[in-house]
């Protein structure tokens, strides 16, 4: 049991894509207009670590929130590298690691594809205590505007 709260917990973090980008994280130039990947507006996003459902939740996506999801996956808490970030035509491929405030790495793979509209991320990782880790994070966009409540934020 605990094994299972700890991975909703990791994936949960990993789930801040593409709404807590960390400045740490390496940057990617912005892609041109004609090539966007995901439109801003209020999403739901779904998660599962294994068969097993880890929560949901809804989000407004601004501009500034789009551009980071061709950037991959990073959260405020950890400095993200990849030495793969494909995101381009349809299909999301990242490689590389995570690392926490205390100097801990761990290593991330993550494939997947995307709409404008919704995109799917399968996620495959080792914790920092080296357990293996996998879930999937799906989301799909509800409307272009946003909720008054989530739009402030």
């Amino acid at each position: 049991m605990r094994s299972t709260a700890l991975a909703a917990s990791v994936l949960a973090l990993a789930a801040a894509l593409p709404m807590a980008a960390s400045s740490q994280a390496r940057q990617a130039p912005a892609p041109p207009a004609a090539a966007r990947t995901i439109l801003p507006g209020h999403w739901e996003y779904d998660y599962r670590v294994g068969p097993i459902p880890a929560g949901s939740e809804s989000k407004c996506l601004k501009p500034a929130d789009v551009e980071q999801f061709s950037r991959g996956i990073c959260t405020k808490k950890y400095r993200c590298d990849y030495t793969t970030n494909v995101v381009s035509n349809g299909k999301i491929k990242l490689k590389g690691t995570w690392t926490d405030k205390k100097d801990r790495v761990a290593p991330v793979t993550a494939d997947g594809s995307y709409t404008p509209e919704s995109f799917t991320l399968n996620i495959h990782m080792k914790t920092i205590n080296g357990l293996p880790l996998a879930g999937v994070m799906s989301a799909k966009r509800v409307s272009a505007d946003c909720p008054v409540e989530q739009a402030a934020k």
